[in-house]
């Protein structure tokens, strides 16, 4: 009688095992390590130059958050950002707007993905950028 008890419990643990291990493999895609050479701004926070892990915190939102955190644990910043479909990396890429020696976190894409996740900027500072024809576009390519 023991040994029919043994076998549902075995089979709930394996699929808690199983789910979990999904669960992890399905945030592993959400994650990327980047090497950013500059300091930079994400919002109204400037981070140094250094080694950094973007991750989407909310996956499942249309309106996703990026966490950008350096990974000596001493920088972080969060974006919300908005949906820019256009075509498939095979790698990771980060995209930067650079106006003069001033750079400012603009999208992130993952490895794969057809949507960019542009960063939502505030109306004022869309009517500055739109002001400044001197902006160019800088591309890191995540190495993780």
């Amino acid at each position: 009688m023991k040994r029919y008890f043994n076998i549902p419990l075995s089979i709930l643990m394996l699929a808690g095992v199983l789910a979990v291990s999904a669960q992890a493999q399905s945030s592993s895609a959400q994650r990327v390590i980047a090497s950013i050479p500059f300091t930079f701004e994400v919002g109204k926070t400037t981070l140094p130059a250094g080694r950094y892990s973007i991750s989407v915190l909310n996956p499942t939102s249309d309106r996703k958050i990026l966490q950008i955190r350096s990974l000596n644990g001493r920088s972080t910043a969060m974006v919300q950002t908005t949906g820019v479909i256009g075509t498939a990396s095979d790698d990771a890429k980060l995209v930067f707007e650079r106006d003069g020696d001033r750079y400012v976190f603009a999208q992130a894409q993952m490895a794969g993905d057809e949507t960019s996740l542009a960063a939502v900027r505030p109306k004022s500072a869309n009517k500055n950028a739109m002001a400044k024809s001197n902006k160019k576009s800088v591309v890191v390519i995540a190495t993780e």
